[in-house]
């Protein structure tokens, strides 16, 4: 009797060793085998994995997990937990580069009082800047979790308008930012929601988000926050 592996078993194995051998394909049924080359001619197409010398090489591991939700039905945390953080921040920031928007990663303030912001993006059109919560979760969390990342992530916002004249300095382009919108954007969740005033964002769902902003804060009750360092 023939012995399958599932794809399951073979897409982990590519997000866990950034790098896949073609045998693995061919122990695959042959319709999962179908699907797998699919997915992987529609992943070479978006630039998320590559081939050299007949092996299949994962280049942007965020991007070939949307791929592979179109594709299938799939826990999407079996894979999630082989992507680092700095990839997922680094596929946000990219996301909002394509979008058109001015951003600063990491931006980390030491003067008045320390605090860090992962992301600040901005809209010099909508005079609109995001400030942004990456969160890699793992693993599925409860509202008591959510709650206090979204506390801790209003604390450092808070710092940031308290203290906006030194940020500024810094961050010349905040002056013409009349609100701040905060997010936490988390690689994986069913839909865009709002706790506390603060939009959950899956990444998947962030173009769509940015897009439709204006729609999002009225309808999702968005907090907004002036920026008392703006200047028309």
């Amino acid at each position: 009797m023939v012995s399958y592996i599932t794809v399951g078993d073979v897409l982990e194995h590519l997000f866990r060793y950034k790098a896949l051998e073609p045998e693995f394909v061919k122990l695959l049924r042959p319709m999962d085998r179908n699907l797998v080359e699919e997915i992987f001619v529609e992943g070479l197409k978006r630039g998320c994995i590559s081939v050299s010398n007949s092996r299949i090489n994962l280049v942007n591991p965020v991007e070939l997990l949307l791929l592979i939700e179109e594709k299938m039905t799939v826990d999407v945390m079996r894979f999630a937990s082989y992507i680092e953080w700095k990839e997922f921040e680094d596929y946000i920031a990219a996301r909002l580069k394509s979008a058109g928007l001015d951003y600063v990663s990491g931006y980390t303030h030491k003067r008045i009082s320390q605090f860090q912001i992962d992301v600040l993006a901005l809209d010099m059109v909508k005079k609109m800047g995001y400030i942004i919560e990456c969160k890699h979760w793992r693993r599925r969390i409860g509202k008591s979790s959510v709650s206090k990342i979204v506390r801790e992530h209003m604390a450092r916002i808070d710092k940031l308008v308290k203290y906006c004249e030194w940020v500024t300095s810094e961050v010349p382009a905040i002056r013409k930012t009349k609100l701040f919108i905060p997010i936490v954007i988390t690689l994986y969740t069913s839909s865009t929601w709002v706790f506390e005033g603060v939009p959950i964002v899956s990444v998947r769902f962030l173009n769509d988000f940015l897009s439709n902003i204006d729609v999002y804060i009225d309808s999702l009750e968005i907090k907004r926050i002036d920026n008392r360092c703006y200047i028309k």
